[in-house]
């Protein structure tokens, strides 16, 4: 079917380009077809990811998807731009089940050529991230490095470029498509990096540092953790900024909490090291991009987003995230929250008389407290976001008729987690006695009256699990 329907479209006039077979992965991920302007169609194999360069003028590349289901809208390719290398597009990375393109390319552009870019094999090189000393490194926390995605570092052109320092982070979208697996994350870094070098002729790959949906963080561009590498991610604003790309496309939908806890991370990592404040501003003199004239001094967030400097649509809809995520990012790049106090009243326990555990927090955090029986068993919970964890239990069982908890140890515990730094926590025992004598002269049908108040809370929510006294 496929066959024919190439046949058809070469019938038509449109120039067609075949599909390059390979019987397996290949060491060589690129390769390179020269174009004509005006409409070409190409039948795909292995490839991963598509694009168009040219060496000089100016270019417009549309371009559609043929599938089992048919065409897909036409779409106008975005130009990536960096301070190195030829005017490209970005990776136009391929839908699974594409077996044709379309791609129509107008404008004064000469030398064009079609670059085909499959996973290739990884190269099994070995080696760990130039971790340099960095105030923020441990706000980052683990990072893969570029022999875990299989980095062939005989590709790198030259050594790399440093700037005074970082002022700002520069963020992106790889687009390429969401939904792929821990296992795929290496072979969608490698397909990029062999775009940007093979065909575009940068020196590395242009991102300073990746992230997954995961939560992952992986260095992109080789330099070293902790230094100033000058990246090509944002032509005009890449000396002084640290470019981190979110893989995935964000166009249509938001990153998952994982992958926002990681972008935040890298913020603050950055604002540690570089001593800035992520939510402020900063004047950055334009090198020359598509949007700003060299030389142009421009005012732009501490966090921007690479649309702000480039004629682009990335990051997609991180754009609007971009405030929650200078807020995550400052909140990382913070002391970890600590355990001022914890004070337990009303103990030991006398049912129905409630026991009450106060917590002071450093800052305002998500939290959990418990009490626990002797065997583990929940009896009462709370959970909330403030500074001020509290819990109260009554010592009364949730069953149908409520009878007081049997005398002994208990234990108390209280946690916190930022998300960003160890999560801490704290517990100690507490007894319980006899029930107050209140109860053997109420009886439990008093008790039943007032079980809506048996616990006590703020700023989150209590649930009192079931507590079945032992046989008497």
């Amino acid at each position: 079917m496929r066959r024919l329907l190439v046949v058809t479209l070469a019938l038509t006039g449109l120039t067609v380009l075949p599909a390059v077979s390979s019987a397996g992965p290949v060491d060589d991920l690129v390769t390179s077809t020269a174009l004509t302007l005006g409409t070409t169609t190409a039948a795909l194999s292995h490839e991963r990811l598509l694009g168009v360069a040219w060496t000089a003028g100016q270019a417009t590349v549309r371009l559609r998807w043929h599938s089992p289901t048919g065409w897909s809208t036409w779409q106008t390719a975005d130009q990536d731009t960096g301070d190195e290398g030829i005017p490209g597009t970005e990776p136009l990375w391929r839908p699974a089940t594409a077996d044709l393109v379309q791609l129509q390319v107008s404008g004064t552009a000469r030398d064009v050529r079609l670059a085909r870019v499959s996973d290739g094999r990884a190269r099994l090189t070995l080696g760990v991230a130039a971790a340099h000393a960095a105030v923020g490194r441990p706000i980052l926390g683990e990072v893969q490095t570029r022999a875990d995605w299989g980095a062939d570092e005989s590709w790198v052109r030259h050594s790399p470029s440093y700037a005074s320092g970082v002022v700002a982070v520069t963020v992106h979208h790889t687009d390429n498509a969401n939904g792929y697996s821990p296992s795929d994350v290496p072979a969608l870094i490698r397909a990029d990096y062999a775009y940007h070098v093979k065909t575009r002729g940068w020196s590395d790959l242009g991102y300073n540092l990746l992230v997954d949906q995961y939560g992952r963080v992986w260095e992109g561009r080789r330099g070293g953790l902790g230094r100033a590498t000058i990246g090509s991610h944002a032509q005009g604003f890449n000396t002084g900024t640290l470019g981190v790309a979110m893989l995935g496309d964000m166009t249509h939908t938001t990153a998952s909490v994982a992958a926002e806890k990681a972008l935040a991370r890298v913020i603050g990592y950055a604002a540690t090291t570089w001593h800035f404040d992520p939510r402020t501003t900063v004047r950055i003199t334009s090198h020359g991009s598509p949007r700003y004239p060299s030389g142009r001094v421009v005012t732009l967030h501490r966090v921007f987003g690479h649309g702000e400097t480039g004629i682009t649509e990335c990051p997609g809809s991180l754009q609007q995230d971009l405030p929650h995520l200078r807020a995550l990012g400052w909140t990382a790049m913070h002391a970890a929250p600590r355990i001022v106090d914890a004070q337990l009243t009303g103990a030991p326990l006398h049912a129905p008389t409630p026991v009450v555990l106060d917590v002071t927090l450093s800052t305002a955090v998500p939290w959990r407290a418990f009490f626990r029986d002797s065997h583990g068993t929940v009896v009462a919970s709370a959970t909330g976001t403030s500074a001020h964890p509290h819990l109260g239990w009554d010592g009364m069982s949730q069953g149908v008729l409520p009878l007081p908890a049997m005398p002994g140890s208990y234990t108390w515990t209280v946690s916190a987690d930022d998300g960003f730094h160890d999560p801490l926590a704290r517990s100690a025992t507490f007894q319980a006695g006899l029930p107050h004598p209140s109860m053997w002269l109420a009886g439990p049908a008093a008790v039943v009256e007032g079980q809506d108040s048996r616990h006590h809370e703020r700023g989150g929510k209590s649930d009192v699990g079931p507590l079945q006294p032992r046989p008497r």
